[in-house]
């Protein structure tokens, strides 16, 4: 087993630490209040379909360490490695950089499918890459509620 570089350590534990914080946001507050108090708030007005899907934010290194301690943390995480978690959790380590969460859905095979991943100016960060082939989702007014 390797070991992580030892510049990727503080990121590793500062992932652990927000992705236990998550854990225990997604089982207590909404998801907008959620996403909102770790730095990444839920875009829920309607800015079409994705934008520019296979365009991704220009990172510095110190960045990508961030992204990859939150995919080393989530690659093992008990509660799994789910999609949701793993834009939670990077938004808030990239939180200066003015992330976006976004929730989108499909109907891949008959089914309803869900997935999430972050915008940052505009560029996609999904490492599933996968966000082109979803709708996001938007909040209704209350006119078209009715």
């Amino acid at each position: 087993m390797r070991l992580p570089p030892t510049d990727e350590w503080p990121w590793i534990a500062a992932a652990l630490a927000t992705a236990l914080v998550t854990e225990i946001g997604l089982r207590t507050a909404g998801l907008p209040r959620l996403s909102q108090s770790l730095g990444t708030p839920l875009r829920t007005i309607d800015a079409g379909p994705v934008r520019h899907p296979h365009v991704r934010p220009t990172l510095d290194d110190r960045d990508r360490r961030k992204v990859r301690a939150t995919r080393r943390v989530m690659r093992h995480w008990p509660f799994g490695d789910t999609c949701l978690r793993q834009a939670l959790v990077s938004g808030a380590l990239l939180r200066r950089l003015g992330p976006e969460l976004i929730v989108g859905v499909a109907k891949i095979d008959g089914e309803i499918r869900a997935h999430a991943w972050l915008e940052i100016d505009g560029a996609i960060l999904d490492p599933l890459r996968a966000a082109s082939s979803y709708t996001p989702l938007t909040a209704l007014k209350p006119s078209e509620t009715a």
